[in-house]
């Protein structure tokens, strides 16, 4: 089947595969459904007789040394970065990001030595340096790469060499990064943080190259755990751990800070980061075009390629999609008692993908919020999943919780892979 586009997902075979699969509602507004528009979750067994893998297939598998938790591909497709909780076999110390060779399946190199996993990356071609990969995690830092780099040949915890492919570490974070976005003309990198910020860093030459040009500081947020730019460039979408979905005008053109706030908040060390919050307030306050509290935790927030929606997912194992210009919710599907982990825009618009706490991905249309496919054949809970730039591949990595205690020093995993699915 070719990859699809708004015309194939019009065609017979798509209808029939709707008609096939389990059906959720057409969104009707919040006030016509209570509780936030949220519908009763499916009971469990419901699901167990739904199509599956329908639409995608399984095309294969790339085996990784642990607990795999983030995803970016290169924009070539040929390449797929992968971000966990990996052991090396001798140093028994390496928490990296892995690189692996698609059309191979093989992990080709790696980028070391983080203290603690590495739960979030992005990669881009940068007009101004090259191919970029920035990855971040629990080390309280940011660490981009060059990913045409040699990669890592010896391991020492924190290291950062220039012969490996280190470019620049971003540092004096109090607390974990959980997402990465660079924006759409490639000139700034957005990180989410677990210590309520989020935080913008100018990645163009310049005066201001590699430090934090803008952040906004949320108490109410509990953590940041998802952010994501806007196709235009002037805004951002993010998730938090009180469980909502808020879209912050921003434009790093007119509203970044000036040289000198830059300048005195890169002489600020990360612990004394909570006074200084609270002494500029007006620095890192913002009020978001909207939000929406109608989730739990949100693990994921993702602009649509059109920019007209947003979509979020996260604990509650619901799905929603709304208008990005009004916050109205357009879509609110909860398939079953599954959190949902990892979430996805097909690059066509018309598909999204998410990853669930019960091994399995769910395929939604987005306009209507139909369920058109559940794919199976991993082994733990899809933490992310992506697709590939030409939108033919999904790839997926099943390491289990993105953040979780009981996990915090364990590498092994009952699904160490990254899976491939392609178009039948």
């Amino acid at each position: 089947m070719p990859r699809p586009n708004a015309h194939h997902l019009c065609t017979p075979v798509f209808a029939l595969v709707v008609m096939l699969t389990t059906t959720s509602v057409i969104a009707r507004p919040r006030d016509e459904r209570g509780d936030h528009g949220r519908r009763p979750p499916h009971q469990h067994g419901q699901d167990e007789d739904a199509p599956t893998n329908v639409l995608l297939e399984s095309a294969g598998a790339i085996a990784l040394p642990g607990r795999g938790l983030s995803l970016s591909w290169s924009p070539d497709g040929r390449r797929i970065a992968v971000g966990g909780h990996f052991r090396d076999k001798v140093t028994r110390l390496r928490y990296d990001t892995r690189v692996a060779d698609v059309a191979a399946r093989v992990l080709i190199k790696s980028f070391a030595c983080h203290y603690f996993w590495a739960v979030s990356n992005a990669w881009i071609d940068s007009p101004d340096y090259g191919p970029l990969l920035a990855d971040g995690g629990g080390y309280h830092a940011v660490k981009v790469w060059n990913p045409n780099g040699r990669g890592s040949t010896t391991c020492r915890p924190g290291q950062f060499l220039p012969a490996d492919g280190a470019l620049k570490q971003l540092g004096q974070i109090d607390g974990w990064i959980t997402s990465l976005a660079f924006s759409p003309d490639r000139r700034w990198l957005a990180g989410a943080s677990r210590d309520r910020t989020v935080r913008v860093w100018q990645a163009a030459p310049g005066r201001n190259a590699w430090q934090v040009v803008a952040l906004w500081y949320d108490a109410g947020a509990g953590n940041f755990f998802s952010v994501d730019w806007s196709p235009d460039g002037r805004a951002l979408v993010t998730g938090d751990r009180k469980g909502r979905v808020e879209v912050w005008d921003f434009d790093p053109d007119v509203e970044r800070w000036s040289d000198a706030t830059v300048e005195a908040f890169a002489h600020v060390s990360y612990d004394h980061q909570a006074s200084w919050f609270q002494q500029e307030p007006a620095l890192v306050t913002r009020t978001p075009r909207w939000s929406d509290a109608g989730h739990r935790m949100i693990w994921n927030a993702r602009w649509s390629p059109d920019g007209t929606r947003v979509a979020a997912s996260g604990a509650d194992g619901t799905v929603s999609v709304y208008d990005a210009a009004s916050g109205k919710v357009l879509v609110r599907e909860q398939p079953g008692p599954s959190a949902f982990q990892g979430l996805a825009w097909h690059p066509g618009g018309r598909l999204l993908a998410a990853g669930g706490a019960d091994t399995r991905i769910y395929l939604f249309d987005a306009d209507s919020g139909v369920r058109v496919d559940t794919l199976t054949g991993h082994d733990d809970a899809v933490t992310a999943v992506a697709w590939s730039p030409d939108g033919t591949t999904l790839a997926s990595t099943a390491g289990g919780p993105l953040i979780m205690l009981a996990l915090v020093d364990v590498s092994a995993g009952p699904d160490q892979a990254v899976r491939l699915w392609r178009w039948r």
